[in-house]
């Protein structure tokens, strides 16, 4: 159990760790160990699975890796191969080496996406399967940053995907929120089909364009105040970690979330 501080002032409680929903996966960059171990050390009790984003893990270091791998797993943390390393692998006809390479260094978990690639039908699928017979657990990508797909497409991939045993589906931020404008029906048709804890809402990374911190934070704010405290998030970054979770919990600037302990404790609904 951890202990806090100030439990005389009461706010609306979270599932702990090990939790299966309002899922927090934070993006790892290829940040230092130092601060990797700091960040675990403050904010670890607030993160669930950790990606090291697109190729990273084949230029890092080995040993780098394996220590950086390790600690997420001391922390309670399921390090992730993330989507884009594994549609390179799979157009040189390495997804076997890949699967492979990842257990050996200690990752516990992969992405299948197609982000930038267009698969033969039934070949994500099969790529999710081979995975999870692999030994990792199949995570599924919906969603490209290049084009867009339509929402019946969009909603059909993902019934793919976890009829193929994917253990969750990432949804890509670029699909959902590009250019300042939310597809709000594909949303609510999303929340309509599947189950809450097997979709991951990604957030918009500051990599793409158009994106930057200040319409991230406004994304999760309008994620949680729509579909609750225990949406699960994705591409948290390791310094935006204890804003998410106040955001969860109603009291992270505005008073919108119905549940949250702003609007509890009586402030007026908007903007604070």
């Amino acid at each position: 159990m951890t202990d806090f501080a100030f439990t005389s002032i009461p706010v609306p409680e979270r599932e702990g760790k090990p939790r299966s929903r309002g899922l927090n996966m934070m993006i790892d960059w290829g940040m230092g160990l130092s601060r990797q171990a700091d960040t675990l050390e403050s904010a670890g009790t607030y993160i669930d699975n950790a990606k090291i984003a697109g190729s990273i893990p084949r230029v890092m270091p080995r040993p780098v890796l394996q220590r950086k791998l390790a600690l997420y797993r001391e922390h309670g943390i399921a390090p992730m191969v993330g989507g884009l390393f594994t549609e390179l692998a799979y157009m040189q006809g390495n997804e076997q080496k890949l699967f492979a390479d990842a257990l050996e260094v200690g990752f516990g978990a992969l992405e299948v996406s197609d982000n930038l690639i267009t698969y033969p039908p039934g070949e994500k699928a099969r790529l999710i399967k081979a995975c999870a017979a692999s030994g990792l657990k199949a995570y599924a990508e919906v969603g490209r940053k290049e084009g867009a797909l339509n929402d019946g497409d969009f909603v059909a991939d993902i019934a793919e995907c976890l009829d193929a045993g994917a253990a969750g589906v990432y949804l890509e931020a670029y699909e959902l929120f590009a250019q300042g404008q939310t597809r709000t029906a594909l949303i609510e048709e999303i929340t309509k089909r599947f189950e809450p804890q097997l979709i991951v809402y990604e957030l918009p990374v500051v990599v793409l364009p158009g994106v930057h911190r200040e319409f991230k934070h406004r994304i999760t704010t309008w994620l949680v105040r729509t579909l609750g405290t225990d949406v699960n998030l994705a591409n948290i970054e390791w310094d935006e970690i204890y804003i998410t979770e106040i955001t969860r919990r109603g009291m992270g600037g505005d008073a919108s979330h119905p549940q949250g302990a702003y609007r509890l404790a009586g402030f007026a609904a908007g903007e604070g």
